[in-house]
């Protein structure tokens, strides 16, 4: 018996509507993620189907005597809602990189109080390892970990995500050790070297995030899937509505004369170096009438 089979002998005696196809195709989606997450942890595909159907199985006794209704509720509490929940060693490893992290900024703040002159090169440079690894562990565990939404990612892949991060973490701190250890009275000298630390690591860093994110398969699940299209259908009608979208139209002319005109009054009152604050509220605002209306 494959899982198909045995997803469709949980419902025998139940008449086959669209619905509750949807929720078998979703059930059997769930128990496929369940055996394949059961085989990289190096248990045989037969075992993990064992496994995986004894699970849904036990479910299923609770349910026999419900309703369909019922019985379907039943799988999606018990059995549907079932996370990949963090394991001893993940834990462990969000802990370490956590306190990496932690022991970094501790070291540099004293670096940086036990001596009468700073030197913020080395404030920089104490952290600088402890940053840069937990920039990278915690790009790692993150993203191979199941959520209720997400498949995990590969190991592999999630680790040139964490070396790419780590490349980005270690370009940006390495900058202000590089400024502050610089001693020159040639002009423009310092910030051309801290610049020149940008080309072997921060950008490529940036170039393996972005062929990483561009190359990405989808691991939405299937409920996240349908959820996503349907936001998006929302979406597409509420925005291709010309009334809606003349009334968004008037409501952003409106925001933004009144933002400019408050800009200019405050401007000249209290000074420009604090009047540009008013853009900020008219950004804040606009968003929170483009969510009202998204809700409509």
């Amino acid at each position: 018996m494959d899982a198909k089979e045995f997803v469709d002998s949980l419902f025998t005696g139940y008449e086959e509507t669209a619905a509750l196809a949807d929720f078998k195709e979703e059930l059997l989606a769930n128990l496929n993620a369940k055996i394949e997450s059961l085989v990289k942890k190096g248990m045989d595909d037969r075992d993990a189907f064992t496994k995986a159907s004894a699970e849904l199985g036990d479910v299923s006794v609770l349910a026999d005597e419900l309703s369909l209704k019922k019985r379907k509720e039943v799988f999606e509490e018990v059995y549907m809602d079932i996370r990949n929940f963090m394991n001893t060693k993940r834990v462990a490893g969000y802990v370490a990189f956590g306190v990496s992290a932690l022991f970094g900024i501790l070291v540099a703040f004293i670096v940086l109080f036990s001596r009468s002159k700073a030197d913020m090169s080395g404030v920089f440079g104490s952290m600088l390892p402890f940053i840069t690894a937990a920039a990278a562990g915690f790009t790692w565990l993150g993203l191979t970990q199941e959520t209720s939404s997400m498949y995990p990612l590969s190991g592999k892949r999630a680790a040139w995500y964490a070396a790419a991060a780590g490349l980005i973490a270690f370009g940006i701190l390495a900058m202000p050790v590089v400024y502050f250890s610089v001693k020159s009275d040639r002009s423009g000298y310092e910030m051309l070297t801290v610049v020149s630390m940008i080309i072997p690591f921060i950008l490529p860093g940036i170039g393996m995030l972005v062929f990483l994110v561009l190359t990405e398969k989808d691991r939405l699940k299937p409920w996240a899937k349908n959820f996503r299209e349907n936001a998006v259908k929302h979406e597409m009608e509420l925005w291709n509505n010309p009334a809606a979208a003349a009334r968004f139209g008037m409501f952003s002319g409106a925001i933004w004369i009144f933002a400019v005109g408050l800009f200019l009054l405050l401007g000249f009152v209290i000074g420009f170096k604090y009047s540009w604050l008013v853009f900020i509220f008219a950004i804040a605002f606009q968003l929170l009438i483009q969510g009202r209306m998204s809700k409509a």
